[in-house]
């Protein structure tokens, strides 16, 4: 049976930017305590409800992730690099990942989460690591309604206060609902970028400097 597939979505697996991967790597001041992730067309497509869910299967030899009728879940293509900062930079070390979505294909997005594979690489480019986004993520927070709601939660089983965490959101909703509990949000409607990582980063930096002052 057909899905219908929410319009006006970015869903290319090429990249726009092809120096992303060197400009992802700098020096900054402030380091978030805790990074969160929206999943569907922030991190990947399609939408867990657009897929055909009655089997999520992984190939052992290309990775690559299916539905029952063979439709492919895509990371946006720069995800890679932005993780790779994550667990690869010393100023990170300290910094844990989250995961707050608002799907209500819950075991279809914690499914998803265990099967693809992030690629990690070193500011060297040479590669680290691969590792499932689950594995990735310290705290996973997948369930319908407010993602205010989830951030609570994330402050509860963290003990991160808002004001040390990084969120990234392609819908507009849910970074201004957040922003309002003192969270930096970075607004990525055409999924992750290195760009709206690095925006993200500024608007980061700003707001400390503006705490301090």
């Amino acid at each position: 049976m057909s899905k219908d597939l929410a319009p006006g979505k970015n869903r290319s697996i090429g990249s726009k930017d092809p120096d992303h991967a060197a400009r992802v790597f700098r020096k900054w001041t402030y380091i978030p305590q805790l990074v969160v992730f929206d999943l569907d067309f922030t991190m990947w497509f399609p939408a867990m409800d657009e897929l055909h869910n009655e089997k999520i299967a992984k190939d052992p030899v290309t990775g690559d992730v299916t539905d029952a009728i063979g439709w492919h879940v895509h990371f946006y293509p720069e995800i890679h690099s932005v993780l790779s900062v994550l667990k690869t930079d010393p100023q990170f070390r300290n910094t844990k990942i989250g995961v707050a979505s608002r799907t209500e294909e819950i075991e279809t997005a914690k499914k998803v989460l265990g099967l693809m594979d992030v690629t990690l690489r070193g500011e060297d480019g040479v590669g680290v690591a691969k590792k499932t986004l689950g594995d990735i993520a310290d705290f996973v927070t997948v369930f319908p309604g407010s993602k205010t709601t989830h951030f609570k939660l994330l402050k509860e089983q963290s003990g991160i206060e808002f004001e040390d965490m990084l969120f990234n959101d392609d819908e507009m909703e849910n970074v201004h609902d957040v922003s309002a509990l003192g969270v930096v949000c970075s607004h990525c409607p055409e999924g992750l970028t290195v760009a709206s990582w690095l925006q993200g980063m500024e608007d980061f930096q700003l707001a400390k400097q503006q705490q301090s002052a």
